[in-house]
């Protein structure tokens, strides 16, 4: 009878963190076997965008063939400090150019997840009138930090504040 007893605690404490776990995402999953670092790593494409309420979606996908991906520099092992390419296609002027970004970021996991992204746009003249903040940046404007509002296996949503407009991105794998 102890032995069942036992077992039944360990059975209700193993949902109790799972459950818990995953609270941390306004819109995710309630539940999770897979780590937060391993959710995050995947390519993905913007599937909505929006400044202000204003949906932005259209926009994007008539001037933006641009995938995400975020991936781990040390092969299988999961870490905090992944590297995320920015790669693809800005249309200008009726021509396609190629755009590629990549560095070494710090995600941040504790109460929330936030995602620092420094896509710049080293020579804004490669691109005329493209400039889409917060996705593509200057130098000038620094980077920004992202927080995670869900995270499924094959979605993110990220959502920006920086105190003058407020950003909302989903993206899917």
């Amino acid at each position: 009878m102890k032995t069942k007893s036992i077992n039944n605690i360990f059975a209700l404490a193993l949902i109790l963190f799972t459950v818990l776990g995953c609270g941390k995402f306004e819109d995710g999953p309630k539940i999770s076997f897979r780590s937060v670092m391993n959710r995050i790593y995947g390519t993905y494409r913007v599937e909505y965008v929006s400044k202000n309420g204003e949906d932005l979606t259209n926009y994007w996908k008539s001037y933006y063939d641009l995938s995400f991906k975020i991936y781990s520099p040390y092969y299988e092992r999961p870490d905090d400090s992944p590297s995320l390419e920015v790669s693809g296609f800005i249309e200008c002027n009726d021509s396609l150019i190629s755009y590629a970004a990549g560095y070494q970021t710090f995600i941040q996991i504790d109460k929330n997840v936030y995602i620092p992204m420094y896509n710049y746009m080293i020579d804004t003249a490669l691109y005329p009138d493209r400039h889409f903040y917060p996705l593509l940046i200057t130098t000038e404007e620094g980077g920004v930090m992202f927080r995670v509002t869900r995270l499924t296996d094959d979605e993110m949503w990220l959502f920006l504040d920086d105190d003058n407009d407020v950003y909302e991105i989903k993206m899917r794998e």
